[in-house]
This record gives C-alpha cells, structure tokens and sequence, in this order.
C-alpha cells in the first residue's frame, strides 16, 4: 500500500478500523447519529468543548442531503415575504462566520433579479425588502444592492427575457461548495479529538434502565456489529431522523421533500450571475453558473419514500427546463441537454397550516426524548453552525451535572475550519497561484481550483508530488482534477469509494458528467494504493462508477417513481 512520509493528517482506512477498535472500549459523552452537516457541526463544536464524541454516518460523510442543495450560503430573500425576520437575521449572521471561517469554500456573488410587467412583486417592494435584506446583513464582506435600468440588466445578463422586462435589482449573496463544506467540518471535529465514521449503521439503541445509552452498530463495508456505548445519543439522521426515532418509540416530526437540480454546458446557458427565475407556480428558482456549466433549481414537493430511493424524475426535470426557458431569450433547452442531475430530501418539521412544501418553514426543532435520545431535524445549510451551537448548549444545561461535565465555551464562530485558517483569503489566492505556476508548473486555471478546494490544505495535496512529478498530472485529458488528489483523498479525508471521490471530493460526477468515465480508471487505480484494491475490486468501482453516472440522466416516468406529490 502507498505510505505517505508523514502521517500527521492521515484519516483513512486505517484511521478508520482504529476509530471502531476504540467503539468497543470507551464510554463517549456523546455519540451522534448522520455525519452530514448538522451532525458534523455538532460534533466540531462538542470536541472543541472537550466533551468526547464519536460520529457515524450510514453512508460517505455528507452522501445525502448535504451534498445535493443549492450550493448557496444565503439570507433567504423569499422568507422575507413570510415575515420570518428571525431566521433571515440568523442566516445572514451565520453567513458572515462562514466567509471569515470558510473562505476558500463560501465566496460572494452577484444575483440578478429581473422585474417584469405584472410581477408579484414591485420594483418599489423589492426595493424595500432589499434594503431590509442589507440593514439585517450589517456585512462588509458583500456589497449592497443596486437598483438596475432595463438597458444596464440587460448589458449584465443579455440572455434574460426582454418582453415585458422593466428592470431589476443585483444583489449579493454566496456560493457554496456544501459536499466539501461538510468534509471541512468533519475534518474539524476529528482533528479536535471527536471520532469519525462513515460507512456505520445505527441499527438499534441501546438502553440502561429506560435510558437510551448507546446505540448498536453495523459496519457497512464488512457486516460486522457492535456497539457504540455514549451518555447522550444525538439524532442528526437528516431525512432519516424519524427512523432513529422510531427506534426509540418516539412520533415522527418530519415532513420530507425532494428537490432536484439539473446541469447543461454554460454554452446552452451562458450566465455570469445567478439569475433569480419564477416558475409557473410562483416558486423562486435559481440558475447558477457553474465553471463550464450552468444548474438550475430547485423543485420542492412532498416526498413520501426511502430517502435511500430519490431519484430524478421526468416531470421536475420539464419542470424546471420550462422555468429557465420561459426565463431566457431563445434557451430552447431539452432533456437531451440535461449532463447531469442531483436529487435530495429535506428533513422538514411538519407544521400545521403549510398546505404547500414551500410554506413549510426552514426553521428547525429540538426534540429530547426519549431520555437520553436528543433530535434535531429542519434548518438549512447556512445555519448549521448556529444549530449545532445551541443544540450542545442544551445538552450541556440539561444534563452536565448528571456527568460531571465543565465544557468551555462555543468556539466554532472564531475557529476557521480545516483549509480556512488565514486572512485576506482572494489576496492570498492572487500570490499562492502565481506561486504554483512557478515553482510547480500548474496552469491558473488549476491553481484556483486547488486554492478554491483546499485552502491552505493544498500544500499536503502538492506533497504526494515531492517525490513523483507526474502526481501532478491531471487524471485524464482535459480534466481539472490531479492525480494527487486521488492519493490524498483516500489517504487524508477517509474516501473509501470512487463515487466518494469524483461526487464529493472533486465535483468530477456533478460537472463533468461523462467525461468523468475517463478519469474514473486512473482515479481508482491511485486510490487503490491506499485501499488496497486489487484489479478486480478497481474494475468494480470503475463499473459503479459508470451506472452512478448514468442514473443521474435516467428520469424515472411517473409510475416509476416512489410516492411523491406536488409540482
């Protein structure tokens, strides 16, 4: 197998079968269920309080909700509508911790939002909720709002629909890599002490006289069971959250829906901002340029299946390809332009009066019980720090004295996460890539995206390159992605699957689609150093690979797909 030099940031396989050898012989403060980026946030901030914590995740660490949003870090404009101040207030706090302990992952961009004749919404309407919008941000970090002439939107965005068009307004909210925004997270928490897993099944709580006081555990790569032994048992399943609670005997609190995107070459949709659109029921999407692609999103209607089951069906796909052609001038876009798709469940609170899945709030809901069990479910991407924050806070009320505990403060507000630790993040983009381009011989193009993906962690990528140049060759032809990568991804950010690593390690399966299948073999064989996979296991991954990929421009018919409802 590959040995790096040092292994100071190894957190691999082998981390991995010490981290379940420990399972079997510690007690933990608390165990935590989902290691998407509520359940990642909660045990970051735990251990940095220096409570002992150790995480599972069913699947590869942010592999449902996590990894298939938006992609944005924002206000929420929309709720402004609903009057929900509180949360818009909240997410746009949380929205500057992340630029400051983020940078290389959330960064500011222009959104467009046309006004046109007969719009809901007035210019003058808008106006004010924008200028609300800015006053609630107080940011320094992202420009204001501008008021803009039909003349000077359409000088921005000459695509945009020009009949009826009166003008419109642009504004400043950020993107998000939310897949590496996770790994970051969880990266985090490991590195202060929590215990890390993925590919770990809760499959029963365990009990000490009446209270939940554990959990049992299957590995999902060998079969084998155990258990999990911790004071507090925190049930961050996502959309699975009422499974966990299930085991528990507690009511189901959630209203799951699903939301897909879709992706087409920016040259079908070529944009250099985020355009706000309106689809024919009145719901707010979005289409984001993305590198060499352009996606648009999102669909929200109830979702009623196996969250292990979404799929992309045919009727959201015409229905967000009608939306972007009813938005621009001559887009013409057809399924055949679809590269790839995303498809996730949200783990909603159900609430009374929300006739529409739109309406259910994106606020969230703490649940303690039974004793013992602690569930979060709702919230939304932005604010999963603050949840975590005030999650713990109430662990730590509620039973620090039954355990003698003293934890310290919250610190994740101040603390950069795993690559963000450094100011001036675009200054030192600007100096570090004309760095690579002369000592490493890496394009632009290519040092921004390392900057962009790791942060100040490149230089561990860079090292696998110390004693092999072609490490920093790219996997195949045309692609963005170096062989280094590969190594490192198996190496230091415990990827133990192809699909780990081109969906959310690199976004090869996302924005590459199937120009990805011909990174995919040297992608395995790399990882194979590390994972030990002989040729028969890489041709295997190769070929799960291969019907992943496929699956994401398959839509399923209406008979075919699980129960769903709403357009």
């Amino acid at each position: 197998m590959f040995r790096r030099a040092s292994p100071s940031g190894s957190f691999s396989v082998r981390t991995r079968a010490a981290y379940l050898d420990r399972f079997s012989r510690e007690t933990f403060d608390l165990a935590v269920v989902g290691g998407g980026i509520t359940g990642a946030g909660i045990a970051r901030d735990a251990a940095m309080r220096g409570l002992s914590v150790a995480l599972v995740e069913k699947d590869d660490f942010g592999q449902g909700t996590s990894s298939r949003s938006s992609r944005m870090i924002h206000g929420g404009l929309r709720y402004l509508r609903h009057g929900q101040l509180r949360l818009v207030r909240e997410a746009l706090r949380e929205r500057e911790v992340l630029l400051k302990i983020a940078p290389h992952l959330a960064y500011p961009f222009p959104f467009l939002l046309p006004v046109y004749e007969g719009s809901k919404d007035s210019r003058l309407k808008l106006k004010v909720g924008l200028t609300g919008y800015d006053l609630l941000a107080g940011s320094r970090l992202l420009k204001r709002h501008t008021m803009l002439s039909r003349k000077k939107l359409l000088e921005i965005e000459p695509t945009v629909r020009r009949e009826g068009l009166r003008g419109g307004f642009r504004y400043y909210d950020c993107l998000v890599n939310d897949a590496r925004l996770t790994l970051a997270t969880v990266l985090s928490a490991a590195r202060q002490g929590a215990i890390t897993v993925s590919y770990v099944e809760a499959i029963e709580l365990e009990r000490d006289d009446g209270r939940v006081a554990g959990i049992r555990f299957r590995d999902c790569l060998n079969g084998q069971t155990g258990v999990l032994r911790a004071r507090v048992v925190v049930n961050a399943a996502g959309p699975w959250v009422d499974r966990v609670r299930a085991m528990g005997g507690a009511a189901p609190i959630l209203r799951p829906t699903k939301g897909i995107h879709l992706v087409v070459p920016r040259s079908r949709l070529p944009l250099s901002s985020v355009v706000v659109m309106t689809a024919q029921d009145g719901r707010m999407l979005f289409a984001v340029p993305q590198g060499d692609c352009t996606y648009v999103g999102t669909t929200d209607t109830d979702y009623r299946d196996d969250p292990d089951a979404v799929r992309t069906d045919a009727s959201d796909v015409e229905y967000l390809l009608d939306a972007a052609n009813a938005a621009f001038e001559g887009a013409n876009l057809e399924a055949a332009d679809v590269i790839s798709t995303w498809a996730g469940v949200r783990p909603l609170v159900a609430e009374e009066g929300a006739p529409a899945p739109s309406d259910v709030s994106r606020d969230y809901e703490v649940r303690m019980e039974p004793e013992g069990l602690v569930s979060i479910a709702g919230g939304k991407l932005t604010t999963y720090r603050a949840m975590a924050e005030d999650l713990v806070d109430r662990i730590v009320a509620r039973e620090g004295k039954r355990f003698g505990w003293s934890p310290g403060p919250c610190r994740t507000g101040e603390t950069p996460l795993v690559g963000g630790e450094l100011e001036g993040f675009e200054q030192y983009c600007e100096a570090t890539a004309q760095a690579l381009e002369t000592s490493w011989g890496l394009s632009p193009a290519i040092s921004q995206r390392l900057l962009r993906t790791y942060g100040t962690e490149h230089v561990r990528v860079l090292g696998y390159a110390l004693r092999d140049r072609g490490l920093l060759r790219p996997l195949a032809s045309g692609c963005p992605v170096l062989r280094a990568e590969a190594l490192h991804a198996a190496e230091e950010e415990m990827t133990l699957t192809l699909e780990d690593f081109m969906a959310r390690r690199t976004e090869l399966m996302l924005f590459d689609g199937n120009r990805s299948l011909d990174a995919a073999g040297e992608a395995a064989r790399l990882m194979g150093k590390v994972l030990g996979w002989g040729r028969r296991e890489r041709r295997e991954q190769v070929r799960r690979y291969g019907k992943a990929v496929a699956r994401m421009t398959t839509f399923v018919t209406e008979e075919e797909a699980p129960a769903s409802e709403g357009a």
